[in-house]
């Protein structure tokens, strides 16, 4: 009998998830030099048509299943990819080179594709740069096809699949189906990496940070996803799928508990309205933030709509997503962040050796005005619907905030010399997201209508901890000191100014925070939709004069470990009923 094996990750998506694993993987292809005999020629040019044909057709239904499972807008990438099956001068070079140099279609093609993608890579236009990613996507598909070996895609899970993966890119993650995908289990990542906000996004329990993983595991083994308590288990005995058995239901009676506040105000127990808004990324999601309660979408992340096309979305294809969110999300507000493109979210075929420290943000979008202002374009244009706000990531001087309103005011004027209306009082906000923005706060508060702290980056870098790092992710802790002392900082600020002030990271889902955020002064609370209900039960069960206490004492300790035992025992103690959602 197969022994059961556990092994140990970092718990990133809640819940449990019982399947079958599905490798996801993309091999290295190797083509080797094959001489064709004159008489066979013919029939090696015919065979390339027909992978050409055999590759527009998977492409297709490719498409087609997205576009019915997901939506439209997450399959528009694979137009380029289709047509670029079509190009007559690639088709024509390489049936040249099969003729004229005898060789297999699969060592030409291969050759002819390596130029093309090189030569783009060293064009100065942006755009040409971009489809190298779409060239070599098609490129190992048509390769695949020749070679008779099957294309790895997320797209291509069968239903009742646990993804195993090193990592999943978020181009790639975009196409996830949470009806087909039951659990994710990864060898990298930590509790902030991509992977892991899309399974919380997409309500799909997963573990990311599993040493040697790929190593560890087989296609199609039983596996149980532990999303509570960051473990995966292989080959499980009776009794330990009979405890698990167990865990669901208590899981499902949590969820019969929280369930009437779905529909609750967001409000102290003594009568203080805290917002509590939603994160999404994809507009699809919006369905989840009105089911669990969210009074707005506190974080669209816009980058997304430029992964899964893999490459910059048209004004008019943004306007639509943004214009139909503000719509569907009324009267509630809208916060639509320009993209935050770069660190893990990397263009096709540009890397650094610090991505995160290096271009990303806002920095690609104020080196590319023209760039910055198709999407700044659409926001407004949507902003008709009087609820949409925008939002400036990965600030870190005051000049930035001075450029971005200037080249925000240029696009207003655009617009109004073509008579577009848009809302001329639209809310202009920051993400504060870097200790130099946090420091800077008192400053920068004069120049914006609203803050947003990420918690996420402001403990990444305030720790100079690599979120995605497994192997250092032990240190990365938003309930240290320095980051609660620069939260503290930013609201104060925030509010002596008289603007409001969000956090829209992972802290803001925790209940073990929720109460010393409170405390603090934090005016809205912005978090994953399924986190919502919980939140609500934990802000209901609370007061203002408690929750200043709590805040107050837990500024004085000089580790994370201290504020969280704190934090254990004084909730436990006040708040039992908040002890009882707590992991």
């Amino acid at each position: 009998m197969t022994k059961e094996r556990r092994l140990k990750g970092i718990a990133v998506s809640e819940g449990i998830a019982r399947g079958t694993v599905f490798i996801y993987e993309t091999k290295k292809i190797e083509v080797f030099q094959t001489p064709i005999f004159s008489v066979y020629l013919k029939d090696e040019t015919e065979r390339f048509e027909k992978a050409l044909d055999k590759t527009k057709q998977d492409l297709s239904n490719i498409q087609e299943r997205i576009n019915q499972e997901t939506g439209k807008g997450f399959a528009q990438f694979l137009d380029a990819q289709i047509m670029m099956l079509s190009d007559k001068s690639i088709k024509e070079k390489v049936k040249k080179g099969i003729i004229e140099e005898k060789k297999n279609a699969e060592y030409v093609y291969h050759r002819v594709i390596s130029d093309y993608a090189k030569k783009l890579s060293e064009s100065k236009d942006q755009y040409f740069k971009e489809r190298v990613a779409d060239i070599w996507d098609v490129g190992l598909r048509v390769l695949r096809n020749l070679l008779g070996l099957t294309h790895s895609s997320v797209v291509d899970v069968p239903a009742g699949s646990i993804i195993v993966a090193h990592d999943i890119s978020p181009s790639e993650a975009a196409l996830i189906n949470p009806k087909k995908i039951l659990g994710i289990a990864t060898e990298a990542g930590g509790r902030t990496s991509h992977t892991a906000i899309t399974a919380r996004a997409l309500e799909i329990p997963a573990v990311v940070g599993i040493k040697g993983l790929m190593n560890k595991i087989e296609n199609d083994e039983k596996v149980i996803i532990d999303g509570d308590r960051g473990i995966l288990i292989k080959n499980p005995t009776s009794s330990r799928i009979h405890f698990y058995e167990i865990a669901e239901e208590k899981d499902r009676e949590l969820e019969k508990t929280l369930s009437p506040y779905y529909g609750l105000p967001s409000k102290t127990q003594d009568g203080r309205h805290i917002d509590i808004s939603a994160n999404i990324e994809f507009f699809s999601e919006y369905t989840h933030a009105r089911k669990y309660g969210a009074e707005g979408i506190g974080l669209f992340r816009t980058e997304f709509l430029y992964l899964t096309r893999r490459g910059n979305p048209s004004e008019e294809e943004q306007y639509r997503v943004y214009n139909a969110l503000a719509k569907r999300m009324k009267p509630h507000s809208v916060i639509i962040r320009t993209y935050d493109l770069g660190g893990d979210k990397i263009f096709s075929d540009y890397h650094e050796a610090n991505p995160f420290l290096g271009w990303r943000a806002i920095r690609v979008c104020l080196d590319d005005p023209d760039f910055f202002k198709i999407q700044l374009r659409a926001i407004l244009r949507a902003s008709v619907n009087k609820n949409v706000k925008i939002m400036f990531p990965m600030i870190s001087t005051y000049e930035e905030i001075k450029r971005i309103h200037l080249v925000f005011e240029e696009t207003k004027q655009e617009l109004k010399s073509h008579n577009t209306e848009y809302d001329g009082e639209i809310q202009f906000g920051i993400m504060v997201e870097t200790p130099s923005a946090a420091i800077m706060s008192s400053q920068l508060a004069t120049q914006v209508d609203f803050f947003s702290i990420g918690s996420n980056d402001l403990t990444q870098y305030t720790l100079g901890v690599d979120r995605g790092n497994e192997k250092i992710s032990q240190l990365f802790d938003h309930f240290h000191p320095a980051v609660l002392r620069l939260i503290q900082q930013v609201i104060n600020s925030g509010h002596q100014a008289h603007i409001w002030v969000g956090l829209c990271g992972e802290l803001a889902a925790d209940p073990l925070a929720i109460p010393l955020l409170i405390g603090l002064g934090i005016d809205e609370l912005s978090m994953n939709p399924a986190s919502i209900p919980r939140a609500k039960m934990v802000l209901r069960s609370i007061t203002i004069p408690q929750c200043e206490e709590i805040a107050k004492e837990s500024l004085k300790f000089r580790t994370a470990l201290e504020v969280k035992r704190y934090l254990r025992r004084t909730i436990r103690k006040k708040f039992p009923k908040i002890d009882e959602v707590i992991k």
